[in-house]
């Protein structure tokens, strides 16, 4: 039996020999093509009739030219209120007007100049209506050499066109750029028709860009203005000192998550149907590197490191917040006023609603 595993392995070794060493491998002879015929059309009939549109015309002297690999450029409607028409052909992008523009196209001009300042790129104004505009220079740039011998050279320019067109009604602008001029450093290569369309698209994507920026920190202003600290002190429904908030108590729930996190607080546990949160406290501690790197200032809350609760309950105002220690005791008024001091520098801190 043991002789027969070694005797059945070099068999199998033989057998298979054509797959384990293909070098050994007989080079087939190639297969011989050989040519239709044409279709014999016998007397009295007529031959069918062959279309010519998809025939290729031979060009044998036919120079052959570099096909271009680059993907193609799309224009990003990045803004909220941007978009692109279908089969658009052009590098154009309309915006429409929202609460954040105002009249659209005073906004659209000042985006537009201050995309120049602050890209140091020359905008000049055209003509008399004051909706065509002609930049200086745009200078690309390509990163050479490696580590610390990296540099950036200035590899080829462009000069711009940019068109404002606004709708009759004025709630509809359209942006459209196209190229006036353009040079290499080096060499006196010519664009091809879809580099000239990457090189408008890529300088209006930069511009949308731009806009869509002050749009995000126009929102982003609006959001937290609109937010208002309705979290006051107060009494709940038994007469004990609690803190009351105009939030309602699923809202409240949320937001007192996101107070706890990174501020000393950990949740042990909590009770979703009671409304009941299970809390350890203990003083944040700044590290060494917190300490270097971060500006934000650590707020202490007055309570001792220790175990509390804090329930939450529907009240006609909104909803009370009833803090109590390990036991279930609740706190005093004193401590629960000198908790409220802290707590409101954390909700403006996060830009919590509470």
């Amino acid at each position: 039996m043991q002789y027969w595993i070694p005797a059945s392995l070099v068999a199998s070794l033989f057998i298979s020999g054509c797959s384990l060493f293909p070098e050994d491998v007989i080079e087939q002879s190639k297969v011989e093509t050989k040519p239709v015929a044409e279709l014999k059309i016998p007397a009295g009939l007529m031959a069918a009739k062959k279309p010519a549109q998809f025939d290729i015309p031979p060009a044998p002297h036919a120079p052959v030219t570099e096909v271009e690999l680059k993907s193609p450029m799309q224009v990003l409607a990045l803004a909220t209120n941007s978009r692109v028409e279908e089969e658009e052909k052009e590098a154009r992008i309309w915006f429409e007007r929202s609460e954040f523009t105002g009249e659209l196209l005073p906004y659209l001009k000042q985006n537009l100049l201050d995309f120049g300042t602050e890209k140091q790129i020359e905008i000049t104004p055209k003509g008399q209506d004051g909706l065509t505009y002609e930049t200086g220079w745009v200078s690309r740039f390509e990163e050479e050499g490696f580590w610390f011998w990296k540099s950036q050279i200035e590899k080829e320019q462009s000069r711009f066109l940019i068109k404002l067109e606004p709708k009759t009604h004025g709630r509809s602008v359209g942006v459209k750029v196209q190229l006036l001029e353009h040079r290499f450093i080096d060499s006196d290569n010519k664009l091809s028709a879809i580099a000239q369309k990457r090189e408008e698209v890529y300088f209006l994507n930069r511009l949308v860009d731009k806009i869509a920026t002050v749009e995000l920190a126009q929102i982003k202003l609006k959001k937290a203005q609109s937010r208002q600290i309705t979290l006051t002190t107060g009494f709940d429904a038994e007469g004990n000192a609690a803190m009351l908030t105009g939030q309602s108590i699923d809202m409240a729930w949320s937001q007192l998550e996101l107070l706890f996190e990174q501020n000393g607080f950990v949740v042990n546990d909590l009770n979703r149907t009671n409304y009941t949160f299970f809390l350890s406290y203990k003083e944040p501690d700044a590290g060494f590197w917190d300490s270097l790197w971060s500006s934000d200032e650590i707020i202490a809350v007055p309570l001792a490191a220790g175990d509390y609760q804090l329930v939450l309950a529907k009240s006609d105002v909104g909803t009370s917040l009833s803090w109590r220690d390990s036991s279930g005791k609740i706190l005093s008024a004193e401590k629960v006023n000198a908790l409220y001091q802290a707590l409101v520098k954390i909700v403006r801190k996060n830009n919590i609603e509470l």
